[in-house]
Parts: C-alpha cells; structure tokens; sequence
C-alpha cells in the first residue's frame, strides 16, 4: 500500500546522520532525478533525499536519540525521519531515566519494581497449585532478563503466552514483545504487542500504554498513539510516573495530528505532576 510521495524539503536537513538500523524487505534512495539506490543495515540515508520502502518492507531508522519505523510500502521524504514538531527532544531520552528497558532497549529499574508487585503476590498461600505453576513462566522470564539472559527470557515468555492464563498470560506476552524488541527484532515485537489488549485492571496498563504510544508514534501512527494514550488517561490521569510519561507522549503525538493547543494542554498536566523531575522540565521547555 502506497502511502504517498512527500517532495524532499527545500531546506537542508540537520547534520545528524539517520542510519538504518533494521531492514526487511527492500529500502532505496534518490537524489534529485537519478537513479533508485538500495540501502542495507548500518548504512546511512543522505539528506535531503526520497526514500523507498517495497517487498512488503519494514525499516527501522535512528537520528541520534530518535527512532523512527516505517511499516508501509511508500514513498517518503527523508526530512521526515528527523522532523519533530516539538524540538530537538527525543521522549526517548526525557522518559527512557524511568522505562528505560521498555523505552530504549536498555535493562533497568522498572522491572525491579514491576517485579517486587508480583512477588508479594505470588508468595501468598491464597494461590491454588495450578496458579503458582503457572506463574513460573512469568517469574522466571524477569530473573532471566534482569541478569541480560534475554533468549532464556524470550523462551520463558512465549511458554507463559501459551500454558498461562488471565492477566500473567497477557503479561507474558508483553514482556516477550519488549524482548523481542531489545534483541533486535522489532517487526515481531510490534506484532506481538499488537496480538492483545490488556484489562483495565493489568497491572502493567501504564507499561503498555507507553510502549504502544511510543511504537505508533515512531511509525507516524499518531491517531492509534493518541487513542491508547486517552484510554488510558481516562482512568489513570494522575498514576505516577506512568501517567506523567503518557501525558509527554500525548503531547507528541497530539503535536503529530497538528492539535497545537491539546498539545500544550498535554504539556502542562505532564508538568503539574512532577515539575522538577526530568519529564517535568522536559515538557517546560517545550512549552516555551
């Protein structure tokens, strides 16, 4: 599916260089009037150029800290990888402190949290055998990636999306999403996480809602980032950090459907719950 053909901007674009960093399918550049030139893994997209996906392609790009996804066949202009209608931000960098593993593919904190919740659960003797059984999957995928053993994980993962039920089964499969993301393979992370919704009363609602938002936004899916996010908004306006991050994303992706002043309303909530911490003061320098 064709999604259209953008004129390559008149204006030169920045010196960061935008490299390819996963590729299915074929990927090819022109400049001006020459010829198509097909581009690889680790190769770099010259500026001001159009950029052709086919063969039922998926590619994914980095401008320094930015990620961008194309997921549809096309044509497209490659100032559009780098543009940002609020700044030189990257939410990546301003959010990834507090969700770093589900952010920037990178272990951390969140998952000790996440993981100390269930534990305490999982250790009441409430529990009928069968639920304990199947909670092994779940508990023994975190252990795995918290000491980076991310193919065991992956395994414990897809064995939990298939034996488990309830909300661990819907866990264990966004945790082997996230996985599979953070090995390297995010056309199958994306169809993973795009398999189920979680229940209004997961746990990991927030987690979720952010790496959804997160996904469709760098794919230029601003409606299905913008419609995650208020679902979850709706009922968590004021949850904590999670919250705070799906306001900063509602703001890029609100900035993306071209909704300036839902965008600077989204801004300022973000800053209302925590405006000396990192979003915070993120989302204050945008609003200036």
């Amino acid at each position: 599916m064709v999604v259209g053909i953008v004129a390559c901007a008149a204006a030169p674009l920045s010196a960061i260089d935008i490299e390819v960093d996963f590729l299915e399918g074929k990927l090819e550049y022109r400049e001006r009037q020459n010829e198509w030139r097909q581009l690889g893994i680790g190769d770099i997209v010259p500026a001001d150029c159009l950029i052709r996906l086919s063969n039922r392609g998926f590619a994914e790009f980095s401008a320094g800290p930015k990620k961008v996804t194309l997921i549809r066949a096309g044509v497209y202009s490659s100032s559009e990888l780098i543009g940002d209608s609020l700044g030189e931000d990257s939410f990546r960098q301003i959010i990834g402190s507090k969700f770093s593993a589900l952010i920037t593919g990178k272990l951390g904190s969140s998952h000790n949290t996440a993981a100390a919740v269930r534990g305490a659960a999982f250790d009441s003797d409430n529990f009928i055998t069968w639920e304990d059984e199947s909670a092994n999957y779940l508990e023994d995928g975190l252990e795995l990636m918290e000491i980076g053993d991310l193919i065991g994980a992956r395994e414990a993962f897809k064995k939990g999306s298939l034996w488990e039920s309830g909300t661990i089964q819907r866990e264990c499969i966004f945790r082997h999403g996230i996985v599979e993301q953070m090995i390297g393979n995010p056309r199958a992370a994306r169809g993973i996480l795009t398999s189920f919704k979680p229940a209004e009363d997961d746990h990991f609602l927030g987690e979720y809602s952010i790496v959804m938002a997160a996904m469709y936004i760098e794919s230029m899916e601003y409606e299905q980032a913008n419609e995650i996010l208020s679902a979850y908004l709706l009922t968590n306006p004021n949850d904590g950090d999670a919250s705070q991050a799906a306001w900063l994303l509602l703001a890029y992706s609100l900035a993306g459907l071209e909704d300036e002043e839902g965008s600077r309303a989204s801004l300022k909530k973000a800053i209302e719950l925590g405006p000396k911490n990192e979003i915070g003061m993120a989302a204050a320098k945008m609003l200036k």
